[in-house]
């Protein structure tokens, strides 16, 4: 559904983006992650057809992104980075432009409005940035479309708010929809995308099925023992100890069951799983990369 080949913008010599290829397939979220200024934003006003490529090109639905962007945007609902909505609405006012603009399913608009309800009769300029972004998310998928193009969907909301997202975009993924998302917020990404891309100063450094970043990260576990003894014991084999606390770095599926069989006998407290491993494994590339 979205299919982006060599696309190049040179802005000078060092700036833009080069050789971004990448392809977004029915049914799948495809998560594009990135530091600031590193081309993801650049790359979605391609699609959105806002810029011309100096090489390449980008086509949504068979249909050219610069030279046939009409066409696009009747097929793409968009939720970009930075909301910018007319600041005397009122977010019934928008949403019934919205209604105006695209077609729409009455009940597709009353489930978004219940799981992402706000206080609509609040203007614009007296929004919170969760309230935009609320409203931004209404208006982005009330559009009833094939492809949803979402720059940092998440921004701005509560953690409720950010599940009941998820939520709503594995449900549009399993529906058929083809979504491609940026973002800095990688359990999110890891909880929903099939396929992830690292973007670095234009240029996508790493590609691949998020189940094989699964399986090549490094998880680590927090393991509280009940005593320091246990704990000095447990550590001539493995891992690395700070009083009754060890943590222990897993590979593979067989290494965890093998250190689940191991803590059979010991006296433990607490056993935790390390946050953002995805973002450590893409932290190396990145690294790697610099």
């Amino acid at each position: 559904m979205i299919r982006i080949e060599r696309l190049t913008k040179r802005f000078d010599a060092t700036h833009g983006i080069f050789d971004v290829t990448l392809d977004v397939l029915p049914g799948t979220i495809f998560g594009f992650i990135g530091p600031n200024g590193a081309g993801k934003s650049t790359t979605i006003r391609h699609l959105m057809g806002l810029l011309k490529p100096s090489e390449g090109k980008a086509t949504i639905n068979g249909f050219d992104c610069w030279s046939e962007t009409e066409q696009v945007k009747r097929n793409v609902g968009y939720l970009p980075g930075e909301i910018n909505y007319p600041q005397h609405m009122t977010g019934e006012e928008i949403i019934r432009l919205t209604r105006h603009l695209h077609k729409t399913d009455p009940a597709r608009e009353r489930r978004l409005r219940e799981r992402f309800a706000f206080d609509e009769s609040t203007k614009v300029r007296k929004m919170s940035k969760g309230m935009k972004q609320k409203l931004a998310i209404i208006t982005c998928f009330m559009k009833e479309a094939p492809v949803y193009i979402l720059d940092e969907p998440t921004s701005g909301l509560d953690p409720l708010m950010q599940e009941r997202l998820i939520d709503w975009l594995i449900e549009e993924k399993e529906a058929g929809k083809a979504i491609l998302m940026s973002s800095h917020h990688f359990p999110e990404m890891e909880r929903t995308c099939d396929r992830a891309a690292l973007i670095k100063d234009g240029r996508i450094i790493i590609e691949e099925d998020m189940e094989e970043l699964r399986q090549h990260s490094v998880k680590r576990y927090q393991i509280e023992f009940s005593s320091e003894a246990e704990a000095i014991r447990f550590t001539e084999t493995t891992g690395t100890r700070d009083g009754i606390h060890v943590e222990v770095a897993i590979t593979s599926p067989e290494d965890l069951n093998n250190l689940i069989r191991t803590l059979a006998d010991y006296e433990i407290r607490s056993l935790e799983s390390g946050a953002d491993e995805l973002e450590h494994l893409f932290m190396q590339y990145y690294g790697e990369a610099t």
